[in-house]
């Protein structure tokens, strides 16, 4: 099984297993997480998404070199399903990966042992970071005189600054989660053992706020990146007014009058 995919109340769990391919991105798991991203959007119970390795060592190696970069290139014909759908999807392949806007709600990357290259960049399209002490980054195109086409060049230089991207990006070298965390790329860092815990305990949190004002703040960033602020300030009227008079503010106001945990309904 290359994707294991649960829920568990309001939270989902999305888990790479490829355990003799060190979770390495092949056709069939790409398309089976695009598959797991339309069935979060879909479902209203899903309010928040935990994307994780169930290998102790490894986050991802990236991009499959024998099944998945073959068929991109098309160095051969596809064969399977996956490989049609991947060939299909082109360019767009990165929208499995977690590309911002794909998932309207709040994904928690939990990052334990090695996560490079196209498993890297999978991690900067979450929306909040947690690694484990023993994770370490890398993002090793360069040293194989190729250029990274998953989105780092566009994340890093915006969740970093500039010349902290260009270091992770022209060097090729490995980055422990301290120095990331340090720079601001990682929410927390804890003991391997505990990962799984933090990462529950803040999806758990964020889960149990109003869900169109979760995802409209999600919403809010992503559409008001590349505005100017007058009318990044239009914007957030513009997705915030109607949460202000939906069922779900009624309710949360309602709830702090009555001192009770609120029931977001989760509508309009």
């Amino acid at each position: 099984m290359g994707l294991v995919y649960e829920k568990d109340g309001h939270i989902a769990k999305v888990g790479l297993n490829r355990p003799e391919e060190r979770n390495a991105l092949d056709p069939e798991i790409l398309m089976d997480l695009h598959r797991a991203w339309t069935d979060v959007n879909a479902d209203e119970m899903v309010r928040v998404v935990i994307l994780y390795s169930c290998l102790p060592d490894i986050f991802c190696a990236g991009m499959d070199l024998k099944t998945a970069i073959p068929v991109l290139t098309r160095a051969r014909e596809p064969g399977s399903e996956s490989e049609r759908w991947l060939v299909q999807v082109g360019p767009h392949v990165g929208e499995a990966m977690l590309k911002p806007n794909i998932v309207k709600k709040p994904v928690i990357a939990a990052i334990n042992g090695y996560c490079l290259t196209g498993g890297f960049e999978m991690v900067m399209g979450a929306d909040l970071r947690i690694a484990s002490e023993n994770a370490v980054f890398q993002m090793r195109e360069a040293s194989l005189g190729i250029m990274p086409v998953g989105g780092s060049n566009v994340y890093l230089p915006r969740q970093l600054s500039p010349c902290r991207a260009f270091e992770i990006l022209l060097t090729a070298g490995n980055f422990r989660a301290r120095t990331l965390h340090e720079w601001g790329f990682l929410n927390h860092v804890v003991p391997q053992e505990d990962l799984m815990k933090k990462t529950m305990e803040l999806g758990d949190r964020i889960a149990s706020n109003g869900p169109l004002a979760v995802q409209g703040i999600i919403r809010c960033f992503r559409e008001s990146q590349d505005m100017s602020y007058s009318d990044a300030f239009k914007r957030e009227l513009e997705i915030g007014m109607p949460v202000f008079g939906s069922k779900d503010a009624r309710e949360g106001i309602l709830a702090q009058k009555e001192k009770r945990k609120p029931n977001f309904p989760g509508r309009f």
